[in-house]
């Protein structure tokens, strides 16, 4: 008997072992038999329609190659895929329930041949190309549905954590200005510049799940003067890295027509990641270039541990988070700066880079038309 006829004629069988193995799971072990069984009878009828199906060589070909063009997005495998991760089944174990059908199939209909020999090989084959597109479809489903739990997670997390942060350093701020002794000072300065520092990472993190969740930057532009942008983000380094010299320099005219608070996210995190990659001690310089009439230069450099040559191309990739980075910094890092900082400069039209990065320091460009396209 051919393969697809045998999986037509024998389903239930086959939905037993598929039912016993997903009970042998944890997360199955309390489930009824339609909920471990789910798409499994469908899925199946599918694999013994595509078998059943002609197929050139050129097809067959770009199956084996993972080319071929995945279904509709209201399949069997797209279903399972998303109730196996509702009823708490990792990806690990949804896999091992497609290993353990095909073993199933296979088994079965080797019994009934009455030998494990010779098999048809053509059958074979299309049986796999079948199983390897519904387990794609599946897995696609499951890390598509756990990719988005996850970003939501954050920008609810990101969202909800700003109310507090404000409290906590509005509180300290009106501390500040009562008759504290020194060391209260101290302590509530300290409490200011972590709580700042947190609501920094917030900002971030919340642009970032924007970012992944398909959502533009909100860019609000206005007349904009860069160089006093950089010189107050140098001013606020400065106040919480007394020990670190931050050195500004312009020239030309560094005005235009850009989101200013967003200039200083940018700037803020070019900064904050100088001081943190930096050698301690060491100053960080940010130079204003407004020589060329379309637009205006921004360069950031400190002395520190060479870039290696292979992270290079993906320095700017969300959550890259530096394997040097000095633990004297005392600054928290989710690895989102370089990557929100492209994302500013991407809005406003402009251009990032690493321009530099060898035993004479790291250098980071940012070019930004003066009147962005969206401006």
């Amino acid at each position: 008997m051919e393969l697809a006829q045998f999986i037509i004629d024998n389903i239930e069988p086959i939905l037993a072992e598929w039912e016993a193995f997903a009970q042998s799971l944890p997360p199955g072990q309390d489930m009824d038999s339609a909920a471990l069984r789910n798409d499994a009878e469908r899925m199946l009828r599918f694999i013994a329609a595509d078998m059943q199906t002609a197929q050139s060589d050129a097809q067959s070909a770009a199956k084996g190659r993972g080319h071929q063009p995945m279904s509709r997005d209201d399949t069997a495998a797209h279903h399972h895929g998303r109730m196996r991760l509702v009823q708490a089944f990792d990806l690990a174990q949804m896999v091992s329930e497609f290993r353990a059908l095909r073993a199933s199939v296979l088994r079965l209909w080797a019994s009934q041949r009455g030998t494990t020999e010779s098999l048809p090989m053509p059958e074979l084959v299309r049986f796999n190309e079948a199983m390897d597109q519904i387990l794609a479809e599946s897995v696609s489903r499951v890390s598509g549905d756990m990719e988005r739990s996850r970003e939501l997670l954050l920008a609810i997390l990101g969202h909800d954590l700003r109310n507090p942060l404000s409290s906590i350093r509005m509180s300290a701020e009106v501390l500040s200005r009562t008759g504290l002794t020194p060391r209260q000072s101290e302590l509530t300065a300290g409490i200011i510049r972590g709580s700042e520092r947190m609501r920094k990472m917030v900002h971030d993190l919340l642009d970032f799940t924007r970012t992944r969740l398909g959502a533009k930057l909100v860019i609000a532009s206005e007349r904009c003067e860069l160089d006093a942008v950089c010189r107050n983000i140098a001013e606020e380094t400065r106040c919480g890295h007394p020990e670190r010299q931050v050195c500004v320099e312009s020239s030309g005219d560094c005005v235009g027509f850009w989101d200013c608070e967003r200039m200083a996210q940018l700037v803020s995190n070019l900064v904050g990641n100088a001081v943190q990659h930096g050698q301690q001690n060491t100053p960080v310089s940010i130079t204003i270039a407004g020589d060329e009439p379309e637009s205006v230069k921004l360069l950031v450099g400190s002395q520190g541990p060479t870039i290696p040559p292979d992270r290079r191309l993906s320095i700017f990739d969300q959550l890259n988070r530096g394997q040097q980075a000095t633990e004297h910094s005392g600054q928290g890092s989710l690895g989102l700066g370089l990557y929100i900082a492209k994302e500013i400069a991407l809005a406003h039209g402009g251009s990032i880079r690493l321009v530099q990065s060898d035993q004479s320091g790291t250098i980071f460009e940012v070019r930004l038309p003066r009147m962005p396209a969206h401006a």
